[in-house]
């Protein structure tokens, strides 16, 4: 009886996965009629969350067959017809990273050694084969997406597989030897979708694999600095690993472009303050102001520096003289206005007794000169709030002291 219930028990085993196997079978048949695929895809699914058929490398080839011959049955027709509804290319663009997510997964599975310990892939030839001839539509297909507003994932995978394709081991050689300046634009494009998506871990990887990669964009530099500043302000624990990878992204942006961006140099120097280093930051300012010695941001910006350090008779110099230039921008404008005001009222509120000559000293060469650059501020922003702060204090003091 035992024998009898082993052998029946047995049999059941086989018929499960038999109708598996003719479940996956079935879904190949509808392989490249896009009317069915939502029905080739339901019957993978099946095969998918069955444990006999779950790791069975002909599901997932299969599964990464059917999206990649919907693709192509439509590219066939858009061709013919851009305007068929058939052949939608946001359908299209998301087939195609199915595609290749199937055929990853079964890759490995197709090379697990049999009984004997021997390794004969069966389907690899036919995969590898298929996403390397389909390599450039992943970058098409990611613009696609993106276009559609289909930032994230869509796009942001799409563009992903195009920049990671190239390094895998069996890549062919025509994808090894796809420019860098592409992978690299691939990878930004990944980033913007991502960043777009507000996925900041995932546009944090492809802004930095995009600048590795040698992108000449300027703006992926300034991205991937964004996405950690906002990392920062959202995950405290993570404010350390931010401030070193804002430090990374900006020398690599200031080593590639100079001062063509201030915003690379001011948040290499803020990083630097923020690990007290002062001198560092100081010395990497000095050698702008050597090379570009009639640049007033570069002397406000050592102004800031001198200040957080605590050498208020630097900062004092170097912000007067940021002041100087006419083509002062407001920012500048507006610190050099506040460090002479305030040191002013410090040097103000030290003097004991009358004397004239000092707190004249104070009303012309702080008050009043502090004055005459927060004003050359407002005419470039009338409304601007700080700007109109800062003159009503040195207002408020004119007025009270004098």
């Amino acid at each position: 009886m035992k024998k009898i219930l082993a052998i029946a028990l047995g049999a059941a085993t086989v018929v499960s996965v038999s109708a598996q196997k003719e479940t996956v079978a079935q879904a190949g048949k509808l392989a490249g009629k896009i009317d069915k695929i939502e029905e080739a895809r339901a019957l993978i699914k099946q095969a998918a969350e069955n444990a006999e058929t779950a790791n069975d490398v002909n599901t997932w080839y299969t599964a990464g067959k059917i999206e990649m011959a919907a693709f192509d049955e439509a590219f066939k027709k858009r061709a013919i017809n851009p305007n068929d509804a058939s052949a939608d290319p946001v359908a299209m663009g998301t087939e195609l990273v199915n595609a290749y997510n199937y055929f990853l997964k079964a890759l490995p599975l197709d090379s697990v050694p049999n009984a004997k310990g021997e390794i004969k892939p069966k389907y690899s030839k036919d995969m590898v084969g298929k996403l390397n001839g389909h390599h450039n539509d992943y970058f098409n297909y990611g613009g696609e997406l993106f276009n559609n507003k289909h930032y994230y994932p869509e796009a942001y995978n799409a563009f992903m597989i195009y920049g990671d394709m190239p390094s895998q081991p069996w890549a062919a050689k025509s994808l090894k030897q796809v420019p860098d300046s592409m992978i690299a634009l691939a990878y930004h494009y990944a980033g913007i979708g991502a960043y777009s998506g507000d996925a900041l871990d995932d546009a944090i990887k492809a802004f930095e694999k995009a600048r590795k990669a040698g992108i000449t964009d300027p703006q992926n530099f300034v991205y991937e600095i964004a996405s950690w500043q906002n990392v920062a302000l959202r995950d405290s624990t993570k404010a350390d690993l931010a401030k070193n990878k804002i430090q990374e992204a900006a020398m690599a942006g200031y080593q590639k472009f100079g001062i063509q961006n201030p915003l690379f140099l001011n948040n290499l120097v803020n990083s630097m303050l923020m690990d007290d280093k002062y001198d560092d930051a100081i010395a990497i300012v000095g050698e702008q102001i050597t090379a570009n010695p009639n640049m007033a941001f570069l002397y406000g910006l050592r102004g800031y520096i001198n200040d957080r350090k605590g050498d208020d008779n630097a900062s004092l110099a170097d912000y007067r003289k940021a002041a100087s230039f006419d083509d002062a921008d407001i920012e500048t404008l507006k610190n050099a206005s506040k460090k002479i005001y305030t040191t002013g009222t410090v040097i103000w509120n030290g003097i004991e007794g009358p004397q004239p000559e000092k707190r004249q000293d104070v009303k012309t060469n702080y008050f009043e000169a502090a004055k005459a650059i927060a004003e050359r501020a407002k005419a470039i922003d009338p409304n601007d709030s700080d700007v109109n702060y800062i003159l009503d204090n040195i207002n408020y003091a004119l007025e009270t002291y004098f």
